[in-house]
């Protein structure tokens, strides 16, 4: 069974979201490219991952 998660644990994840785009174009504005491009494939990563369990 799939356990939909309650609205407050969505929005703690949509905060999180939110905090991690912040920080995305911070970097970006900052011409951070590499650091940025590192976090992105380390996001993918992890993305990756969680979608094979």
């Amino acid at each position: 069974m799939i356990e939909m998660p309650s609205d407050i644990q969505f929005k703690d994840e949509l905060r999180k979201e939110e905090i991690n785009v912040e920080n995305e174009l911070k970097m970006l504005h900052n011409k951070e490219y590499e650091l940025l491009e590192q976090k992105l494939q380390r996001d993918l990563e992890r993305i990756r991952k969680s979608l094979q369990d």
